[in-house]
């Protein structure tokens, strides 16, 4: 058989492969609330430490700390850290008349690849109760959540994280960038997770601090800049699974630029591709741009125009995704074709780059994105649950 047909054939495969990704994905999605049930713990709801890494000001940043210290969660403590005493996000928290008694931590910790996992470990030490849930200051929790993460957190399961749904969308970069996270990321999440396969999700997540110490404690985490990624790592050496909540929670984006959005995605598909290339390899088969292509190059196998083929996959692929936002009340205007027209065009652009680059930007400062091995990186030698940090 010549070469031509054999590409058609896998065009045609790449073509039904997706296709059944999406609609798979898609049912998965409208079904993921009602798929499992809460389960009461036998002894009550245990304590817990709730830990806020803050660093920037950012819209919406007071609607979602206070949507922590209003969880009405008895035993629940709440930790904010900071690896600035000056931040202006730290005295925007102290300013807030909350109810709940709040601690205060500064970090000087720096040995950590993640800038994030060094502003938390120090709290993570500090936290009075074993049982550790962390929230980033740009998600917005609803009444409950947190005994929703906690009530996940049964035998077995050693991380329990959190979809986030991006909302509150002030420019068309944020409407892109919420194509890309609530039409694309939640729907193939749910699906994996209908499938039994656990992600861990750095937006929210929740474990015993003792696990962590199991499994190595500090050096366990340190070597990765995707420090989410590393926990679930460390939970499963642990036989420990990692499974998403029942409930999302939202992601406050506000007006995002273009820079924001661009960085934001490449650090986290160049963790991918460092971290989990599985997961960067198979990524492409979630495009709607090179699905249509696919079809295309394999239309001919049924007698069918390419032409018709390319527009009709990207017509009922941008409609899927509408009707999906729609049905789960996620965002949805005017905006959201364009919006996945140019999240299409820019996927590819950022798997390429990402493909080529180690080093990503993240909070102002590159980093090196390096494996296991530490390529790249020196660490002091720590070990266990050592704070280095003060509390206020």
């Amino acid at each position: 058989m010549s070469p031509a047909p054999l590409l058609s054939l896998a065009a045609a495969a790449w073509w039904f492969t997706s296709t059944a990704v999406l609609l798979l994905s898609f049912v998965a999605a409208l079904l993921h609330p009602v798929r499992r049930r809460p389960r009461r713990l036998e002894n009550g709801l245990p304590p817990v430490s709730a830990i806020v890494p803050v660093m920037d000001l950012h819209p919406g940043f007071v609607e979602a700390q206070h949507s922590m210290f209003s969880q009405d969660y008895r035993g629940l403590e709440v930790l904010v850290a900071a690896a600035d005493v000056k931040s202006p996000a730290l005295s925007a928290v102290r300013e807030m008349n909350e109810p709940r008694t709040l601690r205060i931590v500064v970090s000087d910790c720096n040995v950590a690849a993640s800038p994030k996992l060094n502003n938390l470990w120090p709290a993570i030490c500090k936290a009075e109760n074993d049982i550790v849930v962390t929230k980033d200051s740009n998600i917005l929790l609803r009444p409950g959540d947190i005994a929703a993460f906690a009530e996940c957190l049964g035998p077995g399961v050693g991380l329990v994280s959190a979809i986030s749904i991006a909302t509150q969308l002030r420019t068309f970069s944020a409407w892109i960038e919420a194509s890309i996270i609530n039409c694309y990321h939640a729907r193939v999440l749910m699906l994996g997770d209908a499938a039994g396969l656990g992600f861990g999700l750095g937006k929210v997540m929740l474990f015993r601090r003792s696990d962590i110490a199991r499994a190595g404690g500090f050096d366990c985490l340190k070597w990765a800049v995707g420090e989410d990624m590393a926990l679930s790592r460390a939970m499963r050496m642990l036989g420990l699974r990692t499974v998403l909540a029942d409930c999302v929670c939202e992601q406050v984006l506000g007006p995002r630029s273009f820079v924001d959005v661009w960085q934001r995605q490449l650090r986290w598909m160049t963790i991918w591709r460092v971290q989990l290339p599985a997961v960067f390899i198979v990524d492409l088969l979630g495009s709607a741009l090179f699905t249509a292509l696919a079809g295309a190059a394999g239309a001919h196998l049924i007698g069918v125009s390419p032409a018709v083929v390319f527009g009709a996959t990207l017509v009922a692929w941008c409609s899927i995704e509408s009707i999906l936002c729609a049905a789960k009340g996620w965002p949805l205007s005017l905006w959201s074709p364009l919006a996945f027209f140019a999240r299409e065009f820019l996927t590819p652009a950022l798997w390429l780059r990402a493909l080529i680059s180690n080093e990503v930007r993240w909070a102002g400062a590159s980093y090196r994105v390096g494996g296991m091995t530490s390529q790249g990186f020196e660490f002091a030698p720590e070990a266990g649950l050592v704070a280095r940090g003060r509390a206020k």
